[in-house]
């Protein structure tokens, strides 16, 4: 059986934290320890074969970045082992590597010879990773003076262009418009067809599940979990959504000091029960209240429904097809959500007064988690569509004659 591209054998790093950098001096003076041990990596091992692709997930905090770092021989383990074999090529924190007074050619020049191109490669790849950045007259500018979207297109061009036997990702599609994160996954998708191994790190679980067929899942330094990408995510997601009602259980967001208060919002079922979970095609009743002290003045009401994960505005309506209601006063509201068919996840309810016109926010109250929408898998976007599939079996292959 051949050997793993990478392998992890109870990998672990610590670093020593001092309250003062004079307590550093007093340690190495009087021999008396003062400083803690924080471990960022506790006993994590794993193997990566060639051509495979792994996916690194956890919260902020878990050690991910740590363990890229050993990885790209940034930083050295405090235990175990590690074994990587070929060129690794790693796009870590923005700015590693690049020297802030060079320009972006002369820092794709040090970086590709940093990872081990002869001056001919260099000659050879350079066009390509210049032209990969799309970064046109500030190649030779200062990297001082790039953005953060700029500085990822330069150090991901460099890496993918290298055609390294390891690349390692951390959070770099977090970066940058849409039409340069196509041109990224389509590079990394070529490279995995060339045999490379991905080792990916990102918040964005569709990526995640996308382009790596298995994930690791980091939690306070150690592994939680280690699998087929579709079913750890699908774990991860679950851990994410109880946490986040643990926290959000029973809390609204107060309301805005504003014109217009929204006092309440609470949801239902169709029966007038409190609702938590929403099943895949069910109503959701929304009941707010909302009060109005001042004289003459005019407004409208909306909700929206926002998905926790990542604040998108699902859906919204409003009664902007009504007479808009006028102050003073207070008004109790409901409103039916039909059908919705959510995506698994869990989602907030987020209610808004605004001017008749629909240009001023007036006054507005969110709540966040406010229910679940269940499903029995993970799935890609916000709604599910019903469909069905219909195919004929496939026409037998006419052989040409000769």
């Amino acid at each position: 059986m051949p050997e793993p591209v990478v392998r992890a054998e109870k990998l672990s790093k610590s670093y020593q934290i001092y309250e003062s950098p004079a307590d550093r001096l007093v340690e190495l003076a009087t021999f008396r320890t003062r400083h803690r041990s924080f471990a960022a990596l506790s006993d994590v091992s794993f193997d990566v074969e060639k051509g495979d692709s792994l996916g690194i997930i956890g919260q902020n905090g878990a050690g991910k970045s740590t363990l890229l770092k050993l990885l790209a021989g940034v930083v050295k383990p405090t235990s175990g082992t590690l074994r990587t074999r070929g060129t690794v090529a790693s796009i870590l924190e923005l700015g590693t590597g690049f020297h802030p007074e060079f320009s972006g050619r002369d820092n794709a020049m040090l970086n590709a010879a940093i990872l081990g191109l002869g001056p001919a490669e260099m000659r050879a790849k350079l066009p390509r990773i210049l032209e990969f950045s799309e970064l046109g007259e500030f190649l030779d500018r200062p990297v001082r003076t790039y953005s953060s979207g700029m500085f990822t297109r330069l150090a991901f061009s460099v890496a993918v262009m290298v055609d390294p036997a390891v690349l390692i990702v951390d959070e770099a599609l977090a970066v940058g418009d849409g039409h340069f994160q196509k041109k990224c996954v389509d590079r990394i998708r070529q490279l995995q067809g060339s045999g490379a191994t991905i080792l990916f790190c990102s918040h964005n679980l569709y990526f995640v599940t996308a382009l790596c067929s298995r994930t690791l899942w980091l939690d306070a330094g150690r592994v939680a979990g280690l699998g087929a990408s579709v079913d750890l995510v699908h774990e991860y997601e679950s851990f994410l959504l109880e946490k986040s009602r643990r926290v959000a259980q029973g809390s609204q967001s107060p309301a805005i000091e504003s014109e217009v208060t929204i006092e309440s919002i609470d949801l239902l079922d169709l029966a007038g029960a409190p609702l938590e979970a929403l099943g895949d095609g069910e109503t959701l009743r929304v009941r707010t209240r909302v009060r109005c002290a001042r004289p003459g003045l005019g407004f409208r009401v909306a909700v929206a429904v926002i998905r926790v994960a990542d604040e998108l505005r699902c859906c919204a309506v409003r009664t902007a097809s009504d007479a808009p209601f006028e102050g003073p006063g207070a008004w109790d509201l409901e409103v039916d959500l039909r059908g919705l068919r959510l995506t698994r996840g869990d989602y907030g309810i987020v209610v808004f007064a605004e001017s008749p016109d629909g240009t001023r926010l007036l006054g507005r109250l969110d709540r966040p988690a406010a229910f679940r929408a269940e499903s029995g898998r993970y799935e890609v976007g916000v709604i599910r569509v019903g469909h069905e599939w219909r195919g004929t079996a496939p026409s037998p292959v006419e052989e040409r004659p000769a």
